[in-house]
């Protein structure tokens, strides 16, 4: 008889397991999609805060490119005097302030459901540097750009020496003694070639006027001072620029000199840029440069030398160009003049148009306008006697067909008169400066060749492919405010202006 009171049958009874069973995987998906759901959304509200991020900052970018762009147009803009440190930068009213960072005027600008605010600071002494800070808004998230940037000149005429393709051999040679910035493209040259090879007391770059004949020096601006080491002094803020070729300094020839304290120049120049390096027997141990000695050419392919054939203004070259707009002197006798050029009264001449005129009158030269002598004429000037001296005024430009020689000195006339007047001397062919003991002040273009192979004071600029400076230590001083000053139809004065940052970061 079966007991029952105890039905053991039962527990063997499977009937409802496989619905516990499915409550508990149903349980676990639902638990697994909840913490997908969570992380799905948190990656979600990452992704649109790291978008809101890279919005901002691209956002602090474009406030950084406005600012950079008005500040390069104040320095286009205002030919005479341009400066971040005036009180306008491109038309807004603000700063300066060394101190403390002041809005440049933008406001909050909304930018693609954002918005920037543009921030700057000037540097003491400084008028070409500043610092600039932009802010980019989006929603609750904000990102910082501090950049410190500097505006340089392109032009060939804010050098002492603007040096372009080059030959066979160094393109500066010799003993010769530079005040003021060089920039040399040896765009013709290998690397290893030696752009510049220099010996004996020749100095690539000074950065003051120390010796400078005090007979010159009054005729020119005062330099700009600025402060090193608390100490105010006189500065051309030169730079070094190769930017192919090695630069060869040997025996005491330097690029800069080292800083002395308890007189009124700086020796150091500002910076140095040279990117296939230094040679010779001293090399990099005569460079005394700001920024040391291992910093590359810093403006890339944006300068090129200027040429004679390039197209401009709607003709087929620049050559063209100044022949259509200038004093044409084509006659065998007029040209025979301007090929003869001495102090002496029998040598007097004047032509004039209503697009330039020259003229002399015994050790007096006027100039206005563009002068251009066709038919291959030559420019030369040279002593009559013990008399060596032609003094000039006014401010033009000669284009001469043939070579140019300046064998006499040739000046401004009076103190502080250098470069309101100024006069500007070109040709596709070469200067040469043969005379010693000269001064000469002016504005100098070769196509080919600029020779200096004697004790001759050149205050202004000069830009050629290739300079000879002999041995017995010619001279080149920069005069900063040209570039202020140029000429009508001076080749390579349209050149602009660059932005460099040269340092950034992300605060």
């Amino acid at each position: 008889m079966k007991n029952r009171r105890f039905p053991w049958n039962k527990l063997d009874d499977n009937r409802g397991s496989l619905l516990i069973l499915s409550y508990l995987v149903i349980f676990v998906l639902l638990t697994l999609g909840a913490v997908f759901i969570a992380m799905s959304v948190n990656e979600s509200r990452t992704a649109e805060r790291q978008r809101r991020v890279i919005w901002a900052f691209h956002t602090a970018e474009a406030g950084i490119e406005r600012a950079l762009y008005d500040l390069r147009r104040d320095f286009v803009n205002d030919a005479s005097s341009p400066s971040w440190a005036d009180g306008n930068i491109n038309g807004l009213t603000v700063g300066p302030d060394t101190a403390n960072f002041y809005d440049i005027g933008y406001g909050a600008t909304s930018l693609n459901g954002g918005s920037y605010a543009v921030q700057l600071k000037n540097v003491s002494g400084i008028n070409d540097a500043i610092w600039i800070r932009s802010t980019g808004t989006l929603g609750d998230v904000q990102q910082t750009i501090e950049v410190y940037a500097k505006i340089v000149s392109i032009s060939p005429w804010n050098n002492a020496i603007f040096a372009g393709a080059g030959a066979a051999g160094a393109m500066v040679n010799g003993n010769v003694n530079i005040r003021g910035s060089v920039h040399i493209l040896g765009t013709g040259l290998q690397s290893s070639d030696l752009v510049v090879d220099l010996g004996g007391t020749a100095e690539i770059i000074g950065n003051n006027y120390k010796d400078l004949a005090a007979a010159l020096k009054v005729k020119i601006p005062a330099l700009p001072t600025t402060t090193v080491n608390g100490e105010t002094v006189e500065t051309l803020n030169a730079a070094l620029r190769v930017k192919r070729g090695i630069v060869g300094l040997s025996g005491s020839a330097t690029a800069g000199e080292a800083d002395a304290a308890g007189n009124a120049y700086k020796e150091t120049i500002d910076a140095a840029y040279v990117t296939d390096g230094y040679g010779g027997t001293q090399g990099t141990a005569n460079v005394h440069s700001d920024n040391g000695s291992s910093n590359a050419y810093d403006l890339g392919d944006t300068v090129s030398f200027p040429s004679l054939s390039d197209p401009y203004g709607g003709y087929s070259t620049y050559k063209a160009y100044l022949e259509a707009n200038a004093l044409v002197i084509s006659s065998a006798a007029d040209l025979a003049k301007l090929a003869g050029i001495t102090p002496a009264s029998s040598t007097d001449f004047s032509f004039s148009s209503a697009k330039g005129s020259i003229a002399k009158s015994g050790g007096s030269l006027t100039i206005s306008g563009i002068v251009y002598l066709d038919n291959n004429g030559s420019l030369n000037m040279n002593k009559a006697g013990s008399n060596k001296t032609i003094t000039y005024t006014g401010s033009g430009s000669i284009l001469a067909e043939g070579s140019v020689q300046i064998n006499t000195d040739l000046v401004t006339n009076g103190n502080s008169s250098f470069p309101t007047n100024i006069l500007g001397i070109m040709t596709p062919n070469t200067i040469g400066f043969d005379e010693a003991n000269i001064d000469v002040m002016g504005l100098f273009y070769a196509e080919n060749t600029v020779k200096a192979e004697k004790q001759t004071d050149i205050v202004g600029t000069i830009v050629a492919n290739y300079f000879d400076m002999g041995t017995n230590v010619p001279s080149v001083y920069q005069v900063p405010d040209v570039i202020n000053h140029l000429p009508a139809g001076l080749i390579g004065q349209n050149a602009s202006w660059v932005m460099k940052i040269v340092s950034w970061q992300k605060l």
